[in-house]
């Protein structure tokens, strides 16, 4: 019977053991494998299996964000150029922008010359004869500046070139001292000056009033004042007088002769004698030959200009559009985008276009001697371009600017090849251009991929979530396990050495 027990004791406790054991080494491989309750960071390894996950998304929509913000870039490189492109136009699509006359002046001390766009070339003799000049009168002597003239108000009667009746220039009592007088005047809006001046030659009354008119002949003025107590008569104000019958400067129009052809004017500034020039006579003086002669070199400076920025387009184009790129932030950004062809067609067309205004013998570029190379640029044969300048000027103004002036980008009417290039790019940079539109569909697109970062991030941070709930739901049951595991090794333990005993 007792070696029954103890066989039967025996095998239960070998049973025992080897549950026991196999549960050890269920929950040890449990643990090897969650890292709970062995010592393992379960931390780092739910976190490792969320950036398992995360990581590649993250990875390839902030690569999405990097190649839009690249294309932004790109866009702002491919306007900045076109901006450049459409300063050299903007030097050659008005008419005065041709205004390329040399002046030569034999007298430069008697007069000087600015020449407009309709200004042509030839030579004049000029001489300067007479200079207009305003009449300058002063008043009477004045002890001080600031006592009052009349105890009531009175008006100021100016009479300009003998009209009648004469102009009332309204003076207050309290505003009747000199220095109101001169107030009054040079507030009154009828052209003519006051200043005070004081002479200082010890007299008692010292100061006085200079009255200046306007240039011309016509503009001779009297002055004088009315204290209005009779309607019929004019009653000075006492101590008030301006000597204008006398003045100390007459007024005069400026007289030249323009080859042999005497002209007057009211103006030192005559603008309507020659055509084109206007002449700002300095001092009269001997007969003076005046040459106008065409130069072309500032011309041939902004053609230069205009194939330079047109080439430098064309090289930013391909730099954009080229994935081989090394150029940073924008090389190869708009590799495969249409928007750079068309953008790059519509260019060549207006430097390689028909001009909507043709001139005489002038109608294409390559007619001043601009044209494509092999490679996709544009060159200048200086020859050409200066034979057209110069035996076909008309043609070529007429060709680039439609003999036009200062229209604006909305305009409609002909406007020659540099006004249309004006208004297409333009157009291109506007904020509803293709090269705005796209910058701002990148724009977009980046904002979009924030938003689908803060949601992956949002989604991981629940996933990291779930995993620690459920390691700390593990480290449980192994705790558990291991429990059970030491209780069941310490009752077979007992079993066992009480069968021994």
């Amino acid at each position: 019977m007792t070696t029954t027990t103890s066989a039967t004791t025996s095998t239960a406790a070998t049973t025992a053991e080897t549950i026991a054991k196999a549960n050890a080494a269920a929950a040890s491989n449990l643990i090897k494998s969650l890292g709970a309750g062995s010592g393992i960071d379960t931390a780092a390894l739910a976190s490792n299996l969320v950036d398992a996950e995360k990581v590649p998304k993250e990875t390839a929509i902030n690569a999405k964000i990097t190649k839009s913000e690249a294309k932004i870039s790109g866009y702002a490189a491919m306007a900045y150029s076109i901006g450049e492109l459409k300063t050299a136009f903007a030097a050659l699509n008005d008419v005065s922008d041709f205004n390329s006359l040399a002046v030569s002046n034999s007298n430069p001390s008697s007069f000087n010359v600015t020449t407009s766009s309709t200004a042509a070339t030839g030579d004049y003799q000029l001489e300067v004869t007479q200079l207009a000049q305003p009449q300058r009168s002063v008043s009477s002597g004045f002890a001080n500046t600031t006592t009052a003239l009349s105890a009531s108000a009175f008006s100021l009667t100016l009479s300009v070139n003998g009209a009648t009746p004469a102009t009332a220039i309204p003076v207050t009592a309290a505003n009747s001292s000199p220095a109101g007088i001169v107030d009054a005047i040079n507030k009154s809006g009828h052209g003519l000056t006051a200043q005070l001046i004081n002479k200082g030659d010890g007299s008692a009354t010292p100061f006085r009033i200079i009255l200046t008119g306007p240039n011309g002949a016509s503009q001779n003025f009297t002055l004088g004042s009315d204290d209005g107590t009779d309607p019929d008569v004019e009653t000075p104000i006492a101590g008030l007088s301006f000597n204008t019958a006398s003045p100390l400067q007459v007024a005069k129009d400026a007289k030249l002769t323009v080859n042999g052809v005497e002209i007057t004017r009211s103006s030192n500034v005559v603008s309507d004698a020659i055509k084109g020039l206007t002449v700002n006579l300095t001092a009269v003086g001997s007969a003076s030959t005046l040459s106008l002669t065409r130069d072309t070199t500032s011309l041939k400076d902004k053609v230069t200009a205009l194939v330079t920025a047109y080439n430098d387009a064309n090289t930013m184009f391909n730099v954009v559009s080229d994935k081989a790129s090394t150029v940073e932030q924008y090389g190869g950004s708009l590799f495969g985008d249409s928007t750079v062809r068309t953008v790059r067609d519509q260019i060549r067309s207006m430097m390689l276009g028909t001009s909507n205004t043709p001139g005489t013998n002038a109608s294409q570029l390559w007619q001043m001697g601009i044209s494509l190379t092999s490679t996709g640029t544009l060159e200048v044969d200086d020859t050409k371009l200066n034979t057209a300048l110069t035996d076909n000027f008309d043609g070529v103004v007429k060709m680039m600017t439609g003999n036009t002036q200062g229209l604006s980008t909305f305009s409609v009417a002909p406007a020659g090849i540099a006004g249309e290039a004006m208004r297409k790019l333009a157009k291109l940079t506007a904020y509803d251009g293709v090269l705005t539109t796209q910058s701002e569909n990148a724009s977009t697109q980046i904002d979009k991929y924030k938003f689908d970062l803060e949601t992956l991030q949002t989604r991981m941070t629940a996933l990291l979530a779930r995993y620690q709930a459920q390691f700390a739901a593990m480290d449980s049951m192994v705790g558990e396990s291991t429990n059970l595991r030491a209780s069941l090794k310490s009752t077979f333990e007992g079993m066992a050495n009480a069968y021994k005993s």
